[in-house]
């Protein structure tokens, strides 16, 4: 089995990848680095590989809208599963924190440790890059940088740890998805995601919410994202606890679909609690 996530190596995605390898009881594992998302879904999308690692929320910083975007709007693939990653962000260099004249990192963590940043680098250059690899990589190149990412980048690319746990909250997780093409039903699936938009007419969105009320389904997340078409239209991402073989919730999707103008179930799968299946 190919697995496909965001490197390069030492990536917290190479961290839930390598999960869902140890939870892959007598399969052959190969795991595949992909320098961006959209290539990641693409190869998921060809068959490249079997399964793509996709990071999709996080717990600062919220959706993770380049994985959001492309399961909505640009791939056929379903999620079959979650990971939880716990993240805890380093300041990582060859040099020390008085001579650091650029920071690299990909856009998440520096939103994650903006405080830290803002106390200790207000005027220090941010250079976003594709992963907290890469952003090791060119700290390694450029002594008078440094890079945010996790521990084991130091050992990777030389780099000394000048601060630990700079993260805004130390409750810092990640959610990961597993997303696949044309998977089978998940037995023990008790989590959906999906994603709709309505009439832009007051009250469309309070009267498609009031939907999951009257069967009496909770929705864990609701979080909305540009539409793609013209400007002031938005699509709907919701997570509800459930799977779609329940009756309550089979009826429920019949009626949000035929009040959309736009319908998406992004897969039925286990949920995962506290960062244990």
């Amino acid at each position: 089995m190919k697995i496909g996530y965001l490197g390069p190596d030492g990536t917290f995605s190479q961290l839930a990848a390598s999960k869902l390898e140890k939870s892959l009881s007598n399969v052959d594992v190969e795991k595949v680095a992909y320098a961006s998302i959209p290539s990641l879904i693409a190869a998921a999308g060809s068959g490249e590989v079997d399964a793509a690692v996709l990071p999709i929320e996080n717990s600062l910083e919220g959706g993770v809208n380049t994985t959001l975007d492309c399961l909505a709007f640009e791939c056929d693939l379903s999620i079959t599963k979650e990971i939880l990653i716990k993240v805890r962000q380093n300041l990582l260099s060859k040099t020390d924190m008085k001579n650091i004249k650029k920071i690299y990192s990909h856009p998440q963590p520096i939103g994650q440790c903006s405080r830290f940043l803002a106390k200790n680098f207000s005027n220090v250059e941010i250079v976003y890059t594709n992963s907290t690899a890469q952003a090791a990589a060119f700290a390694a190149k450029d002594t008078s940088s440094a890079a945010l990412g996790g521990e084991s980048l130091a050992d990777k690319y030389s780099l000394n740890i000048l601060a630990q746990g700079i993260e805004d909250n130390p409750g810092n997780t990640t959610r990961f998805v597993v997303a696949k093409k044309n998977p089978p039903p998940i037995a023990e699936a008790d989590k959906t995601s999906i994603v709709f938009n309505v009439d832009n007419k007051p009250g469309a969105l309070f009267k498609m919410l009031s939907i999951f009320d009257i069967f009496g389904i909770n929705m864990v997340k609701i979080e909305s994202r540009p539409a793609k078409t013209v400007l002031g239209e938005y699509v709907f991402f919701v997570d509800i606890n459930g799977s779609t073989k329940d009756e309550n919730i089979e009826r429920d999707l019949e009626i949000v679909k035929y009040k959309s103008t736009f319908f998406k179930i992004l897969g039925t799968y286990k949920e995962e609690k506290n960062g244990r299946d």
